[in-house]
């Protein structure tokens, strides 16, 4: 069997077959099992992340939606709105789905159906995501590139199932609604969505106590052919659904909770408004009750759950990129990371570690850090594995790298990478670029 694995299965560079499971890094680790943080201490953590969010103007990437003002004035919303356009959109070649290229006249009918609201403050409603979605820069499905079509400059992140936002304005065309979700703000499409002016059911919905947690690295929600619109739906790791009583149904060909979690399942009803049914998630997915203890090996062990999974530009294809990455990894365990790398690295925790200096200076600080925290690098982050035989390596979700001939290899999934070697598009090494390391351990 080892042979045929062998034969069939490509490690990259100073990667052993043994390298690629979590097990061979948590024997490395004396402590693998002592908790990191406890839960008043991860809620400690979750409320510095807003504080620094708020102190330097980055609500945006970080919010407490229960906070949220119930009305805006109409000049601020229209400022969010601009300020989320790619700077280059005008110039940016437009593709379809289809990588044909949309006529230059079109970008401009986009931006009007953006920027067309009404002259006058905004009174927020509230919503909850009903299928996994994207969040967009500019409402429209159209790819924004310049040559490859899976890294479309319009695509802010996907946004999961459950998720609940604050809606800031809509499409002139009415299709696409501006939100502001905890961590991000942008167009998502109507349809995927449902809204209501009661803010406390949506805050119910989100903070209930009793939830069924993704720890899979996606989980299906069993379809039902009686309810509409209930094909196709999972929740991706993290998150989360409150759990509900199991009940019978009258229908005798509609699957009964047996063998199932029982969870609510936010539902758009007739004209867009927000209802709620009762969903079932079978017990073999991987899933559970109530958030993961945060240990080292838990988190190398999530981790790994995504190996060799395609890299996914802001939720392309139903995957992730290196930010969600690390964000769906620890959100597992109720902490509650920023989207993007930069608001990771900026916002996260305050204990940390700068790397600076010489390679042997960059390899002592390294060495100073407990494996399962993560690395950031200018626009990419990492999870930090720990020692072999005198190198240091981390896994991540990333493009590639070069390898000792200098040759660029293409990986564009989840790896486990060698930090001596060169990324993928520069002559310096992953260690060289490294900029800072969170010390979560440290809260």
């Amino acid at each position: 069997m080892t042979k045929v694995s062998e034969r069939y299965t490509v490690c990259p560079e100073n990667v052993s077959r043994e390298m690629q499971q979590s097990a061979f890094w948590c024997g490395k680790i004396t402590d693998s099992d002592e908790e990191w943080l406890n839960k008043d201490q991860i809620d400690a953590f979750n409320g510095s992340v807003i504080s620094r969010a708020v102190d330097t103007g980055h609500t945006a990437y970080a919010t407490k939606l229960e906070n949220f003002p119930s009305t805006l004035e109409f000049d601020e919303v229209r400022a969010m709105i601009n300020g989320a356009i790619p700077e280059h959109f005008m110039q940016t070649p437009l593709l379809s789905n289809e990588g044909e290229i949309v006529p230059s006249g079109i970008r401009g009918d986009i931006v009007d159906n953006a920027t067309a609201i009404l002259n006058q403050d905004i009174a927020e409603k509230f919503g909850i995501v009903t299928r996994r979605t994207h969040l967009r820069a500019l409402p429209t499905d159209f790819i924004s590139c310049d040559e490859y079509i899976d890294n479309d400059r319009l695509q802010l992140t996907s946004v999961s199932l459950g998720t609940p936002f604050a809606v800031l304005a809509h499409s002139r065309d009415t299709s696409w609604l501006f939100v502001q979700t905890p961590g991000y703000r942008g167009w998502l499409k109507a349809n995927d969505s449902a809204v209501t002016e009661n803010r406390l059911s949506v805050q119910n919905f989100y903070c209930s106590r009793d939830f069924l947690l993704a720890t899979g690295s996606r989980v299906e929600i069993e379809p039902d052919p009686f309810e509409p619109n209930s094909f196709g739906l999972f929740l991706q790791m993290g998150d989360k659904l409150p759990l509900e009583d199991p009940g019978e149904s009258g229908n005798l060909h509609a699957q009964g909770p047996f063998g199932c979690f029982t969870v609510k399942v936010p539902v758009r009803e007739r004209l867009g408004s927000l209802g709620f049914r009762k969903g079932l998630v079978r017990m073999s997915e991987d899933a559970k009750i109530g958030n993961l203890k945060l240990t080292g090996r838990e988190i190398l062990n999530q981790a790994f759950k995504m190996l060799g999974e395609r890299y996914g530009w802001g939720g392309l294809y139903n995957r992730r990129d290196c930010s969600r990455f690390v964000q769906d990894i620890f959100a597992v365990f109720g902490l509650v990371l920023p989207r993007d790398a930069w608001a990771q690295e900026t916002l996260g925790s305050k204990d940390r570690i700068l790397f600076e200096g010489s390679l042997e200076e960059r390899k002592i600080q390294l060495r100073s850090l407990r494996p399962g925290n993560p690395l950031y690098m200018p626009g990419h982050t990492l999870i930090y594995l720990g020692q072999d035989n005198g190198r240091f390596f981390a896994i991540h979700d990333g493009a590639g790298y070069k390898d000792s001939k200098g040759k660029r290899i293409s990986v564009h999934g989840v790896f486990v990478v060698d930090l001596s070697l060169r990324t993928m598009n520069s002559d310096k090494s992953y260690l060289e670029l490294l900029t800072s390391a969170l010390q979560i351990d440290k809260g």
